[in-house]
């Protein structure tokens, strides 16, 4: 009888250990996880949106480009009384937990391998430009530059451009791309 009751012992004993084990086992994957998500989630993560509008020496008046590709009717802004050139730009948006450098801006055609970077025609905050978590910046260039580099990615190169669209380059190497494609 008491080797019988010994065997139970050490088997209820063995089943507790296997139980308690897999419950670290558990316990540990759901810690990793949340360290793995915390990572993640405390860097930045920038968006860009391509804007189109009217732009000044003092002011820009944009908006975000459309789904279809179309910009913006400036006529109607123009008999406002508002001036200046038309533009096209990208404005990047921080919604991470850490800051983010833009390093430089792009302006490429959607189908075409040409890229345009402004250096002294960009409107806009000096690059490198440290962004905030929560905060935006944006940068501008005159529409005349998207419809050259356009038209000769088109004659040129003989690709099938469907419009432009802007990237931004990180500080960390990364590329944040705008959807939106501004039909020129």
């Amino acid at each position: 009888m008491s080797v019988l009751l010994t065997n139970v012992l050490l088997m209820e004993t063995e089943s507790v250990a296997l139980l308690v084990s897999a419950l670290s086992l558990v316990l540990a994957a759901l810690a990793l996880g949340w360290q793995i998500a915390q990572y993640l989630l405390s860097a930045g993560r920038p968006k860009a949106t391509l804007l189109h509008g009217l732009v000044s020496s003092s002011e820009a008046y944009s908006g975000p480009v459309r789904a279809d590709g179309r910009g913006f009717n400036l006529d109607g802004l123009r008999r406002q009384g508002m001036s200046g050139f038309e533009a096209v730009g990208i404005q990047v948006t921080n919604h991470g937990r850490a800051p983010v450098i833009i390093e430089s801006v792009k302006l490429l055609p959607r189908g075409g391998a040409m890229s345009l970077t402004p250096v002294g025609e960009r409107v806009g905050p000096d690059l490198p430009h440290k962004l905030e978590p929560g905060a935006n910046a944006s940068w501008f260039l005159d529409l005349g530059h998207a419809v050259r580099l356009a038209a000769a990615s088109r004659e040129v190169l003989n690709e099938r451009v469907t419009g432009v669209y802007m990237t931004a380059q990180l500080g960390t190497g990364k590329t944040v791309r705008t959807p939106q494609t501004l039909r020129v």
